[in-house]
């Protein structure tokens, strides 16, 4: 945002985003309605993981953005105090906390920020000051439960009270990292990105014979550019849906119909520019699924151990395929304890169905 364009600096309210990338891209609409603050006289001031926030740069929903490293000098118990220097820098007279954990509780308040509002979870109720009970996992869209935190926040300042019907916002994230889609995607078939892997663990991710199968079918059948995108964690797993076979794979986007492997070797802006030229996106629920939704891509999400009632993708072109007849599901593990993993009965030929139907949909609504 153009500092000419900004409003006068008021009082600091301090926005601790979440850690992940896609509770972040779902705590969006949060930020928004957090902006409202203005009107009563306070500037937002946006926080998060260092990693995330060329996402979040020229962002007109908040007066600064102030990086934190996660993994590094704000890391582990020394980093406590480091992080409560930063933020005290910020002389912020309020603060929400969206992440959960006892350690950002603690640092907000070794900074002597006299307002703080949060989820009481991980035994840090009694370092809020205005504590917000939880529903359990997964009774609201992640969401409502950041929408719930802005709204605690906005009555505790003298905000503007909300206005909205109850549901969960579609997220939306600024021009950032240039707004035009990667060229190698213009020239050639249409591009199908697929999602492997999680940071956070196997249970969320779809089996490597069912990536290798649906991406032979796309490739094959349909035609189409298979781009492979995820971290460098889920080498593993693209190496075993590779051995399968029954497809070309190749490491450039440049040629025809087949797989290219991106896996563990884009940046955050490459995947953006990425993103925004691909047809669609298939993954399971990750920050990725989150992303693509947010950018306007027909986004599927696929689930097993995480429920779409508590973070299916928003956006105007999405859709979820969920494992069924599992009791144990949702599970939220890292790792699936059973001898039948749930996301094993989720096949590529339910996803491709999906998929179809999200395209025909997605095509009737495009103007004519």
């Amino acid at each position: 945002m153009d500092s000419a364009a900004r409003p006068p600096r008021g009082r600091r309210l301090l926005v601790v985003a979440p850690n992940w990338l896609g509770d972040l891209i779902m705590a969006t609409p949060a930020l928004e309605r957090l902006a409202a603050a203005r009107a009563a006289g306070w500037s937002p001031v946006l926080s998060l993981p260092a990693r995330w926030a060329p996402l979040f740069a020229g962002d007109p929903r908040c007066d600064e953005v102030l990086p934190w490293e996660r993994h590094g000098r704000h890391g582990g118990t020394l980093g406590v105090p480091r992080l409560a220097a930063l933020w005290r820098a910020a002389r912020a007279e309020a603060v929400v906390l969206m992440p959960p954990s006892l350690r950002v509780a603690l640092a907000a308040r070794l900074a002597g920020i006299p307002l703080r509002v949060g989820h009481v979870s991980d035994g840090r109720r009694v370092l809020l000051t205005h504590p917000l009970p939880r529903a359990p996992r997964g009774s609201r869209h992640f969401n409502l439960e950041m929408l719930d935190l802005a709204d605690a926040l906005l009555a505790a300042v003298g905000g503007p009270s909300p206005v909205g019907d109850g549901a969960p916002r579609n997220p939306s994230l600024p021009v950032c990292m240039g707004a035009a889609p990667d060229p190698r995607l213009l020239a050639g078939p249409p591009v199908w990105a697929l999602g492997v892997g999680t940071t956070f663990g196997d249970a969320k991710s779809w089996p490597p014979r069912h990536l290798a199968a649906f991406a032979a079918e796309a490739a094959g059948a349909q035609g189409v550019r298979v781009l492979l995108l995820g971290e460098s964690v889920a080498r593993p797993a693209v190496a075993a849906a590779r051995a399968v076979g029954g497809v070309a794979w190749r490491d450039t986007l440049e040629g025809g119909a087949g797989v290219i492997d991106l896996v563990g070797r884009t940046s955050l802006p490459e995947v953006v520019a990425l993103l925004r030229g691909c047809a669609l996106y298939v993954g399971n629920d990750s920050g990725l699924m989150h992303l693509a939704a947010a950018l306007g891509t027909p986004t599927v999400g696929l689930f097993g151990s995480t429920s779409p009632a508590w973070t299916a993708p928003r956006g105007a072109r999405v859709a979820c395929v969920a494992a069924e007849g599992f009791s144990c599901s949702p599970c939220y593990l890292r790792r699936c304890p059973k001898p039948l993993f749930c996301l094993e009965t989720v096949t590529p030929g339910m996803v491709l169905a999906r998929v179809r139907a999200l395209l025909t949909a997605s095509a009737d609504r495009e103007p004519t």
